[in-house]
């Protein structure tokens, strides 16, 4: 009783919090495609936990429900590529929907042989004191596995290609590189990888599903609980799908002759950004975008970066961190600053935290800023 007891406390918690952010979710005023994807996919996490909570709160009476939840195990991945996608502004077709169907339609003919059975045997089974056939274990941990390896892969590859273009769009990282939902889509992976294995293991070696239920269920609510609290936080971030189709849209030279006339105009352009970038200090702006740069200087923003790429052997991030480095190091060997902070100059510089500040300035010179101000000291 008293593991049941554990059981349903944390089954409540993590209830609890999954109706809490979805809530916050649905009520929030500019509500984005994304924020409804993840607040339903919350609803169905709330589902996955309130109904063990629901039949452990007096298993005699409400044994019939036991095992219902096995249900919603396939959405979860589904959901996971859903959100990334939409998070990403790549989400406009149904297509992902329909490659998804027939794996969700094949589940849930599966474990609707899982219902032929009466409840107390189904109860028999979730407790592991009567086994399944292992040809219906088997198969149905294969595909399941399969899907959610597929989802989880598919997820992180467009995360980490959103990664490696985002920094021809921005001047800094925070709140727009994800990392946060890389690392979401990390402990994922590692709570249902981990979960089959050990659902194996507790079931046919130990007879009770305890071990894998606690271990699944314990890492569920801190999963709910951080994804929950960053996704209501994220806010809009740049659609790299429009920054590509814009930059597939320029025409393409057809000889070498028009070839030598872009280069040449790429170096005009490169000339009039620097001077423009000395003059006019715009790298002090600590959320400047490239879509800020290049409509200063009245060209497309796709252009703008294949001038950087080409002139500078640069991104825009690369390209302008390394005028803010410079002017860091004017002014902490200045008199006039000589009472102000690393950091507090840093910020004056267009840097927007301590740690960005820290890392990129390493990046570039090969010292960190104490160090750096100790050697010109010396």
């Amino acid at each position: 009783m008293a593991i049941l007891s554990s059981f349903r406390l944390i089954y409540i918690v993590g209830a609890a919090n999954a109706l809490f952010f979805s809530l916050l979710l649905f009520s929030k005023r500019d509500k984005s495609l994304a924020d409804k994807i993840l607040g339903w996919w919350l609803v169905v996490l709330f589902l996955q936990l309130a109904i063990p909570a629901l039949y452990l709160t007096n298993l005699n009476l409400n044994y019939r429900y036991a095992g219902i939840e096995i249900v919603l195990y396939v959405f979860h991945p589904l959901f996971l590529y859903l959100y990334v996608k939409a998070m990403l502004g790549r989400l406009t077709k149904p297509v992902t929907l329909l490659w998804n169907l027939p794996v969700v339609i094949f589940y849930e003919v599966y474990c609707s042989y899982f219902f032929t059975y009466p409840a107390k045997d189904r109860l028999l089974f979730v407790e592991g004191k009567e086994f399944l056939p292992a040809i219906y274990l088997v198969s149905m941990l294969v595909v399941i596995v399969a899907y959610f390896v597929w989802n989880i892969y598919a997820s992180y590859q467009l995360l980490k290609d959103y990664k490696d273009n985002v920094l021809q769009v921005y001047s800094y990282r925070e709140n727009v590189d994800l990392l946060w939902l890389r690392r979401m889509i990390v402990l994922f992976a590692l709570i249902s990888l981990l979960v089959f294995p050990l659902g194996l293991i507790s079931y046919f070696g130990f007879h009770s599903m305890v071990f894998a239920d606690y271990f699944f269920f314990i890492t569920l609510v801190v999963f709910i609980f951080f994804l929950g609290f960053w996704g209501y936080q994220q806010g809009a971030i740049f659609n790299i799908a429009n920054a590509r189709n814009e930059e597939n849209a320029e025409p393409k030279e057809a000889d070498t002759s028009g070839q030598h006339v872009l280069e040449k105009h790429y170096r005009k352009e490169a000339l009039h950004l620097d001077e423009m970038m000395k003059s006019e200090k715009i790298y002090l702006d600590p959320s400047l975008t490239i879509h800020d740069l290049a409509a200063g200087m009245d060209m497309p923003a796709h252009q703008l970066s294949k001038v950087i790429n080409t002139e500078f052997h640069c991104n825009f991030f690369e390209y302008i961190n390394r005028f803010r480095v410079e002017e860091f190091k004017q002014m902490a060997c200045s008199s006039e600053y000589q009472n102000r902070t690393i950091l507090a100059i840093a910020l004056d510089c267009g840097f927007n935290s301590k740690s960005a500040f820290n890392r990129i300035f390493k990046d570039v010179t090969g010292l960190t800023p104490r160090e750096y101000i100790l050697h010109r000291k010396s």
